[in-house]
């Protein structure tokens, strides 16, 4: 156990075990009990960042996927495959650093819909199950920067235009319009919806 390049002092003395570490400004310690073990760890302080949820007002969900460490080729191979598995227009393809991208699909789905979509992709292992795990129960993207990483960048649609009666969000087709300047699509199913969920979450640095 450690943080950075800090040196952990550990001296053991009978039955009773003294544990010494110098924290950097930038780490903080969790420590942990179960019935079978105890553990401390060091490690550098979370970063706060703000995000949009995939979230709609009549509980239903657009398409997030999150790719890290991938070509660009991937990810176009992963939404053409899925595209014809579930019928999806086109999408919005987001950069946030080298080998790291967005894609936002704004076709409504059931919630446990988009769970199986994200199966089908090579999208990062621990967004696909993300909406298990996090107590807004939805998918979420930053918009902010984060250190190491600049704001999401647009970069070109993805996928045919076709597959387009069916309903989307209006409330982040405006979103990405007014922040990213993105492509005008004529969608011809657009709910009424207004209002898009913005979170701030933990993501490490």
């Amino acid at each position: 156990m450690g943080g950075g390049n800090g040196k952990m002092n550990v001296t053991k003395r009978k039955n009773k075990i003294t544990v010494s570490y110098e924290l950097k400004k930038n780490e903080t310690y969790r420590i942990q009990e179960g019935s079978k073990f105890k553990s401390i760890t060091f490690l550098k302080k979370p970063q706060i960042v703000k995000g949009i949820s995939n979230e709609t007002e009549d509980n239903k969900g657009i398409l997030f996927i999150d790719y890290d460490g991938v070509d660009k080729r991937i990810v176009e191979e992963d939404y053409k495959s899925i595209s014809k598995m579930f019928k999806l227009p086109q999408a919005y393809l987001f950069q946030t650093k080298e080998n790291n991208f967005h894609v936002i699909c704004l076709k409504k789905f059931p919630h446990s819909e988009i769970y199986k979509i994200l199966k089908n992709t090579r999208a990062d292992i621990n967004y696909q199950d993300m909406a298990i795990r996090n107590k807004f129960r939805s998918y979420v993207l930053r918009l902010s920067n984060k250190k190491g990483s600049k704001k999401p960048k647009f970069v070109c649609m993805i996928g045919e235009n076709k597959n387009l009666e069916f309903e989307i969000s209006n409330a982040h087709l405006n979103l990405l319009e007014k922040i990213y300047k993105t492509p005008k699509i004529n969608y011809p199913n657009i709910d009424g919806g207004k209002l898009v969920k913005f979170h701030t979450y933990e993501t490490s640095g």
